[in-house]
């Protein structure tokens, strides 16, 4: 475990079962949004660490999301 919550590739995909490709995914996503891009750490080209703290408030944001986006249309008509 290494400090400030920080995390290795090999980490996260371990424990939140992803894939290599989903993990990418998630980085490049989690990169494109200015409030979450600072939960990825490239360190040079040959190791990404993760912030987890801050990559679970992505996860919670893009949970979010996929939330209002399934939201029956009737009931987004009030909000």
């Amino acid at each position: 475990m290494m400090a400030n919550n920080w995390r290795t590739k090999k980490e996260i995909m371990t424990n939140y079962g992803y894939s290599e490709a989903t993990f990418y995914n998630r980085c490049k996503e989690c990169s494109q949004l200015p409030d979450y891009r600072d939960a990825i750490i490239h360190d040079g080209g040959q190791r990404t660490y993760v912030d987890e703290n801050k990559f679970q408030d992505f996860l919670r944001y893009r949970s979010e999301q996929y939330r209002k986006r399934m939201l029956d249309p009737h009931l987004k008509e009030g909000k």
